[in-house]
């Protein structure tokens, strides 16, 4: 059977540079898990009230910035990037600055969302993976949440990042042992 000319990944990227809908959204439908992805390594988890539109803005984002996708760039690394960038500035940076107002006027803010439970879910352990992710920076979160969640090799998270191969291993090491930390310390504080 020949593949269709029309569905190749170059004539689908050239028609997707040319912002026409039915190529973007066969790429989109191709690297859709990178997407999902990187919206929970910037910090908006599945189960957030957020999830929805922080995907929406991240897809709206892709779709304008197609034009300028370089022609060696591999579709979904782009994409990643794309949505990592846009998820990190529109929804993480403002809850960072709330949080820090709530922290410094003492204000109390409420948590709305919760994890969705389903069949043979773990959600103690899955609170806490989250719980600790939340606590690293973003710098940590997002090179252990590629490196350890997502299997990316450290190569392959340098270009994600746009940082150097020694840079990850170190970031690394510094994240796990943050981790570590940081789960010892809400371990202690549930005993």
């Amino acid at each position: 059977m020949e593949p269709n000319k029309q569905t190749e990944p170059s004539v689908l990227l050239e028609r997707a540079k040319q912002q026409q809908d039915e190529a973007v959204i066969a790429l989109i439908e191709r690297c859709q898990s990178r997407i999902v992805s990187a919206i929970e390594i910037a910090g908006v988890p599945r189960y957030d009230a957020d999830f929805e539109d922080a995907q929406n803005q991240a897809l709206l984002e892709i779709w304008r910035q197609f034009p300028t996708l370089q022609k060696n760039a591999s579709v979904c690394f782009w994409m990643h990037g794309v949505t990592r960038r846009v998820t990190a500035s529109r929804f993480i940076d403002p809850a960072i600055r709330r949080r820090r107002r709530t922290e410094k006027y003492g204000t109390q803010v409420v948590a709305t969302s919760s994890p969705e439970e389903g069949p043979g879910d773990r959600i103690a352990d899955r609170d806490l993976l989250g719980r600790v992710l939340e606590g690293l920076s973003p710098e940590h979160r997002e090179v252990l949440v590629l490196r350890y969640l997502e299997g990316f090799s450290e190569e392959e998270t340098a270009q994600l990042l746009g940082i150097a191969t020694k840079t990850v291993s170190s970031r690394t090491s510094r994240a796990k042992r943050a981790a570590i930390d940081l789960v010892n310390t809400l371990e202690g504080d549930a005993a």
